[in-house]
């Protein structure tokens, strides 16, 4: 895991905290650091998030706030995923047995971790995965000034664009191919964004299909 600094700002629940997970298919994770994530959880609740994020591989968790999602503050989502956490936590330890028995679980401790991985990516994708209708994410070029940057329709942050950078004011919305501007590397997918861009799966396959159409 690792602990950064995102945009912070102050609200009446105090910090809030992104939890974001890799996206691999549950119980999937495979492969070097991840370039793709997506925002599993946004909670003021850090120490839930902490202990979910030991069982998910390349975790992060990141404070500051993307947007005022509530989920991760329901009561549903709080008690169930200490539940959660109390029942994999516990599955994680070797109890004490008389030698001869053979163990009540007989699976290794990376089998045991293996399975906790799943059920967390599962249980955060059941509370925090893209609501119903929103399957469809369009890409929209915004030009700020001479700057041409990409957004995301519908999105929890509409005027932000992908590369995350801070626009004074509402940029207007373009074809992307007026003369003499100026794409921007980071929206336009040809230089790394740090961190990653928290984008859905159905926001990511949006971006992508975008920016690696002709032309773009």
């Amino acid at each position: 895991m690792e602990l950064g600094i995102a945009r912070v700002e102050a609200t009446d629940l105090g910090f809030r905290f992104e939890l974001r997970a890799c996206q691999a298919p549950a119980g999937s994770c495979r492969h070097g650091p991840c370039g793709i994530y997506t925002t599993w959880a946004v909670s003021r609740w850090y120490g839930l998030l902490s202990e979910l994020a030991a069982f998910v591989p390349l975790s992060w968790i990141w404070v500051g706030k993307r947007s005022s999602d509530p989920r991760g503050d329901a009561p549903q989502f709080l008690t169930e995923g200490q539940v959660l956490v109390d029942r994999l936590v516990a599955e994680k330890q070797e109890p004490l047995r008389i030698v001869e028995r053979p163990p009540a679980d007989s699976r290794t401790l990376d089998e045991r971790a293996e399975t906790a991985h799943a059920l967390v990516v599962r249980f955060l994708a059941k509370h925090f995965g893209p609501a119903p209708g929103q399957d469809s994410v369009a890409v929209r070029p915004v030009l700020h000034g001479r700057d041409l940057h990409l957004r995301l329709d519908p999105s929890v942050s509409p005027d932000l664009p992908v590369c995350g950078a801070i626009l004074p004011g509402r940029g207007s919305d373009t074809t992307g191919t007026e003369p003499h501007v100026r794409t921007c590397d980071q929206c336009f997918g040809r230089a790394p964004i740090v961190p990653p861009p928290v984008l859905t799966a159905a926001e990511y396959d949006a971006w992508t299909a975008y920016i690696h159409q002709p032309g773009s």
